[in-house]
């Protein structure tokens, strides 16, 4: 049949599909991959309208999928005061970029900003309420943390919000004080809550949206995972998609009880009988996300053992017999569950109250989900297994904060971190994520982390858990559609599958491992549809022969 839309030829095909043999090219119609093999058979398929590209020996894979990000929180992020340590290295510059923006802000109106991260600027310390007042006097001020379990809020911003020195912590949240009772302005975790910053419009939300679906193309990425979605990011999406402007598919996994800010829609979901799996291709419900502890950045992450240097071994927001109900109220519903869980304190209440419920129904089946796992023992693996559940590993964290990691928890703990070896032996499937924006959301920093080891300042972290590229390739790709149930059609190139492809500057199977994070995308195709391409590299070379 002469009637492919779009036809690869002559390049470097990699299907995602394990111990099948090298293909040249891929044909697809109607948004599908119909064929792939090699270029003289491809061609047999166009014709007068068929498009034809040449890959001249380029790289063509499945594009990315992101399996645990934040869409609508890192588009307006890209609105708000940019506070990463590249651009504020330092306290003195994140001062001095908040008084410059106060200067052209009405008085009494809030400014905000993202992405301060002490332990990579040059104070190494928070900055505090007294930084800020110095920088905005007549603004309230609130500059979230990039871990986004923790933010610094100025004096006018407390006042506004009603917090004072004789407010009591939530539960699962601190008001951090000084040696004198003050207020410093850092508030952790649940603590956030209580801040009455304004929220955004519906008009900012698709502003931001579409810049972050610009990033995503840009970094290959054609599906995300949405772990925070609430009433207004799905009325985002679904908006966008309404007016044919929505270009990346999201997964949304629904917030289920008020935490850190957000407000809870389980009851109102379980209401309405919602169900993993409704939607379409573009937007399609997984299921509800939970928390049960906090950020190793902010030293709330719950673990056994204290962080170094201090008595602090997070916090733990759910015992067992609080969140275990809870579960089995989604599952009885038919909503896959999602927990957050990087210590190893969470994880054992995550896994415990799984097998809680396994005991009167299976959910084998269901693919549920440990967030982040970062820290399981190896005896919590090998429960992960037997209950089948997914680890959705925030191995980008390793590249981009390890180094943090490292200063907080000590090398020996750091030693199994991240542990995609321990995991793939014992066949737990770990797709991979960055959590986005808590790190750059760039795929190929996470497989570089995964494979090297190696944190952005070039140190080894637990070499013993490394994996193949192939591996970890697999880990944002064909595994992270196992997360979804949709392995057959997304993260592989095979007939029947969609074609969400892109064209890459490298082989990542032939070059040194060390070059992985030179990988740029050429252009990116969502169901056959091109929605990103670049000629240049970012030194400005040629990167189309």
């Amino acid at each position: 049949m002469n009637d492919a839309d779009l036809i690869f030829i002559n390049g470097h095909v990699l299907t995602m599909e394990d111990d099948t043999p090298p293909k040249q090219a891929v044909a697809v119609k109607g948004g599908k991959v119909v064929f792939a093999g090699d270029s003289e058979e491809a061609l047999l398929l166009k014709n007068e309208q068929t498009e034809i590209v040449d890959l001249k020996g380029k790289t063509l894979m499945p594009s990315f999928i992101e399996s645990h990000i934040h869409p609508s929180i890192y588009g307006v992020t890209l609105l708000e005061v940019d506070c990463k340590p590249e651009t504020t290295p330092s306290i003195s510059a994140i001062k001095e970029k908040i008084s410059r923006i106060a200067e052209s802000t009405a008085k009494g109106e809030w400014i905000l900003g993202w992405g301060w991260d002490d332990s990579k600027m040059e104070d190494k310390r928070n900055p505090t309420r007294w930084d800020l007042d110095e920088a905005a006097p007549d603004h309230p001020v609130v500059l979230k943390r990039a871990c986004a379990h923790m933010a610094v809020a100025n004096t006018n911003a407390l006042t506004l919000s009603g917090i004072t020195e004789d407010t009591l912590n939530p539960d699962g949240g601190n008001i951090e004080r000084d040696e004198r009772g003050r207020l410093t302005g850092l508030l952790q975790e649940k603590a956030q809550g209580l801040l009455k910053a304004p929220e955004y419009t519906h008009d900012d939300m698709v502003k931001g949206m579409k810049l972050s679906q610009d990033k995503f193309a840009s970094w290959g990425v054609t599906t995300v995972h949405c772990m925070s979605t609430q009433t207004v990011d799905l009325q985002l999406y679904q908006s966008l998609l309404e007016q044919k402007e929505l270009n990346v598919r999201v997964r949304p996994w629904l917030w289920a009880i008020d935490q850190n800010g957000f407000d809870g829609a389980m009851d109102e979901v379980l209401k309405v009988g919602l169900r993993s799996g409704f939607g379409n291709d573009m937007v399609k419900i997984q299921g509800l996300k939970f928390m049960l502890d906090g950020s190793v950045g902010g030293k709330t992450a719950a673990v056994s053992e204290p962080y170094l240097g201090t008595q602090e071994s997070g916090i733990l927001y759910n015992t067992v017999e609080e969140i275990a109900p809870l579960l089995n109220k989604s599952i009885d519903a038919g909503l896959r569950t999602a927990i957050h869980a990087i210590g190893d304190r969470a994880i054992d209440v995550a896994i415990d109250s799984y097998a809680d419920i396994n005991r009167s129904t299976s959910i084998t089946h269901m693919r549920n989900r440990i967030e982040h796992c970062i820290f399981p023992t190896f005896q919590q693996i090998r429960q992960m297994k037997d209950l089948e559940l997914v680890a959705g590993s925030s191995v980008g964290f390793l590249y981009h904060i390890g180094d943090n990691y490292m200063n907080k928890l000590g090398e020996e703990r750091m030693e199994h971190a991240f542990p995609h070896r321990s995991l793939k032996e014992a066949g737990v499937t770990a797709p991979g994520n960055s959590d986005l924006p808590v790190t750059d959301g760039n795929p190929w920093t996470g497989i570089y982390g995964a494979v090297t080891r190696k944190t952005s300042n070039g140190q080894v972290i637990g070499e013993d858990e490394s994996i193949r590229v192939y591996d970890a390739l697999k880990a944002f790709t064909v595994d992270a559609a196992y997360s979804s149930f949709e392995e057959e059609t997304l993260g592989v190139i095979k007939p029947g599958a969609k074609a969400d492809l892109m064209i890459i500057s490298d082989n990542p199977l032939e070059i040194k491992e060390e070059k992985l994070l030179e990988i740029e995308t050429v252009s990116t195709y969502l169901e056959g549809r091109r929605i990103y391409h670049n000629q240049t590299n970012r030194k400005g070379e040629s990167i189309v022969q």
